[in-house]
């Protein structure tokens, strides 16, 4: 198999790159004044937030007028920029940029154009050096080191192993990542919600990267969601600061999560796990703002009836601060990106807003919260009504949440595949098998196995008696809330994943629901650690606290010891959508060698979008349709068609991993035009379709030859004249069926004659 490692590697440094400049290059000095004096988790939470909340709308909006495309994403972003620089100014940046200019068209006009900016150049990047070196995070650097080192090495490890296999295989993961794709591509056509009004988040962020770094959309969807998996590390890594005392539980907490993560779809670029950044975002704004003591605004003369309806006085800048604005932005964000994503926010919301539920039920907590989240999900659900009011359909798959309501089970938009296809061959269709799966494929035993899952109901139990016991102390009393809401939110995300089991609505699949669950279970190991650390802590001396900073990074370790130790570390991701890279390969040697458009690819649909733009692309299953007398006869105007054919099927419903054989090339494919005709026929496709390549050698051995060809993969080219084109429905299966009926008559004679000796010797 081929792998070219140092391609994928560039590829992916490409991707983490333009995602970086995408998220904080640009925000950070776009908001340079206002992030100034901020500490560097706010920062970080702006950053990501803004710009997605920023990138996401602008491209509703494009789309929603149908001026969607790359130059108007460049132009949009430069004056939307522009204003807020002017903003932040005091009109004085723009002053110095005119000012600049003169004197650059002076120089130019005295012939010292070179010298004067190769001077201000040297000028610039000195006083950049005194900036730089004046930086606060220099004296921040040297006090952590060790914990920011810990936090880079984990980044980097998750990484390492989230991109492992697509590094080896160069595969999507899910065979839903081309549905995904498609409706990016459709936004590069200038066409909004090309399959229908769907939480958009994702694929908005996507389009940016491509529109401005022009990278293969491809190759973007394969890195991406390995990109934002670390980003929500991070929100995770944030979110236990807030809550725990001793100073390296944090990154015991993520070093959990990274060592023991076993749900690939946080490996894939898919719009749930895309979007739990924000849900992670949404649980640390609430908690911070939970977490500030707000004194209750009380306007003198007021009765005590009138004070108590009283909300307008809530609502101003001195309660929806810049924390709850970003706190309206998660709640606008999880919906963007997904509607599973909005129900993990709910959950984390109710058990946080249960567990703090004293303090949430005063005014100065309960009304800013209130605000904040109906804005967030206004500001969210408005472009869809708009969308929805243009005339434009939900999508599909959007049928989930009216199957909720009624209580039914979503299949999906392809479920009904294999009843087609079974009524199609006069089969009575696959069993139902909907009550094989329980409550026991998720109860957490799904993510990490019986004892693993001991230790974390363990863990709930003495982390609730440590916040109850918090509870009692009102220093303590956040965090006791804190630890309350994490066992709650687990709690239901128990009930949620067992809920078929217990006659409950399955609101989400138990294995969605473990993607969840999986990002908190750190949190819930370390509850009972972290209240020890906490109790221990009482002694305010300098050096004892040294001491016990010194054991917390030792906790570190022993976590990781045992989770290698207990069997718990995790396998590398599969990658479900079985892609050789073969036709990656392939592609990027015909694109270098073949002018645009001079040549047509004849393959399954995993090469359609890498294809589309620089040349034709044919489906592998519709051809073979015409060929076997299917369909109408078709040609290809192209002067060059190349074909592409697995020798060793990478993956058949009924038959798993086969080699291309004349019994599957005899079988009946049922043409359903479907992507699915991959899945659940793929043997009986590439057979035949091996086997017809075979007899065109015989045919046509000047026109058509292997291009390419190894253990496991063929590519042919043919190369026509387009005035004349070949025609390609040939009859290449009688000879094969000759041979079969003569190996099935051999064996028959083989068997008489025994039978016979059998007779004699008797």
């Amino acid at each position: 198999m081929i792998v070219d490692t140092s391609a994928y590697i560039i590829s992916l440094i490409m991707v983490l790159l333009a995602c970086l400049i995408r998220d904080f290059l640009i925000p950070l000095l776009v908001w340079n004044r206002h992030l100034r004096n901020r500490d560097y988790s706010y920062r970080f939470w702006f950053c990501i937030i803004t710009q997605a909340s920023l990138q996401i709308n602008l491209v509703l909006l494009l789309g929603f007028f149908n001026i969607c495309n790359p130059v108007t994403i460049i132009i949009s972003n430069v004056l939307i920029y522009g204003l807020i620089i002017w903003n932040y100014s005091d009109k004085k940046f723009f002053h110095l940029c005119m000012e600049m200019g003169r004197n650059l068209w002076k120089a130019y006009k005295e012939k010292r154009f070179l010298r004067y900016l190769m001077n201000s150049i040297k000028q610039w990047l000195k006083k950049l050096m005194i900036r730089i070196r004046h930086w606060n995070i220099w004296p921040y650097i040297r006090r952590n080191w060790i914990e920011i080192a810990l936090l880079l090495g984990l980044i980097f490890y998750n990484i390492w192993f989230l991109t492992y296999n697509v590094l080896s295989y160069h595969s999507y993961q899910f065979s839903d990542i081309p549905v995904h794709q498609s409706w990016i591509y459709g936004l590069e056509q200038g066409t909004l919600f090309s399959d229908g009004i769907y939480p958009f988040g994702m694929h908005a962020m996507i389009y940016f990267i491509r529109s401005i770094f022009r990278l293969d959309l491809r190759e973007i969807l394969l890195y991406a969601g390995a990109y934002q998996t670390v980003i929500m590390v991070i929100g995770l890594y944030l979110l236990a600061r807030q809550i725990f005392k001793a100073k390296y539980s944090p990154i015991a907490v993520i070093l959990i999560f990274s060592f023991m993560l076993n749900q690939g779809r946080y490996g894939a670029s898919l719009p749930q796990e895309f979007g739990m950044y924000v849900a992670v975002g949404t649980a640390y704004f609430m908690i911070r703002y939970l977490h500030k003591d707000r004194k209750k605004f009380i306007i003198e003369g007021d009765s005590r009836l009138r004070s108590l309806f009283r909300i307008n006085t809530y609502i101003n800048r001195r309660y929806i601060d810049s924390e709850a604005i970003l706190l309206m932005l998660s709640v606008t964000l999880v919906i963007a990106y997904h509607f599973y994503t909005a129900i993990a926010a709910i959950f984390l919301v109710v058990s946080i807003g249960l567990a703090y539920i004293p303090r949430v039920l005063k005014k100065q907590y309960f009304i800013p919260l209130m605000f904040s989240g109906l804005m967030g999900a206004i500001i969210a659900l408005l472009p869809m009504a708009a969308c929805l009011a243009k005339g434009i359909p939900f999508q599909e798959s959007m049928a989930w949440a009216t199957s909720v309501i009624a209580g039914e089970e979503w299949h999906g938009s392809d479920a009904d595949y294999q009843d087609i296809l079974a009524k199609a061959q006069g089969n009575n269709g696959p069993e139902d098998e909907a009550n094989t799966d329980s409550s026991y494929n998720f109860g957490m035993l799904a993510m990490f196995g019986a004892s693993a899952t001991w230790l974390m109901f363990i863990s709930m139990a003495m982390g609730l008696i440590g916040g109850f016991i918090m509870l009692l102390v009102k220093k303590y009393r956040v965090y006791g809330n804190a630890y309350i809401a994490l066992i709650l939110n687990m709690t239901i995300l128990c009930i949620i994943g067992g809920a078929r089991e217990l006659g409950l609505v399955e609101l989400i699949a138990a294995a969605r629901a473990s993607t969840f669950a999986e990002p908190f279970i750190g949190f819930i190991y370390i509850l009972p650690v972290d209240f020890i650390f906490r109790v221990m802590g009482l002694w305010k001396n300098r050096y004892y606290q040294s001491f016990l900073n010194f054991m917390s990074l030792i906790l570190c370790g022993l976590a990781a010891f045992f989770i290698i130790e207990m069997g718990w570390y995790h396998n590398y991701f599969d990658v479900n959508l079985a892609y050789y890279n073969e036709p990656d390969y392939l592609l990027r040697n015909i694109r270098k060698n073949y002018d645009d458009f001079t040549y047509t690819i004849v393959s399954p649909t995993e090469e359609y979008y890498t294809v589309i733009d620089y040349g034709y692309h044919t489906q592998l299953s519709e051809f073979m349709n015409m060929v076997n007398g299917g369909q109408e006869e078709f040609t290809f105007p192209t002067k060059y068609v190349f074909f592409f054919i697995e020798k060793l099927v990478l993956q058949d419903y009924a038959y798993g991993q086969v080699r291309v054989d004349p019994k599957y090339a005899v079988m009946d494919f049922i043409y359903l035009n479907n992507s699915q005709d991959y899945y659940f026929q793929r043997a009986i496709i590439e057979s035949q379709a091996y086997y017809w390549a075979q007899k065109m050698l015989q045919i046509y051995p000047y026109s058509f030859k292997v291009y390419y060809e190894d253990d496991i993969y063929v590519a042919y080219i043919l190369e026509q004249n387009t005035y004349s084109p070949y025609s390609l429905q040939i009859d290449y299966l009688s000879e094969i069926k000759d041979e079969i009926n003569n190996d099935i008559n051999g064996d028959i004679s083989m068997i008489s004659m025994g039978f016979s000796a059998c007779i004699n010797t008797r």
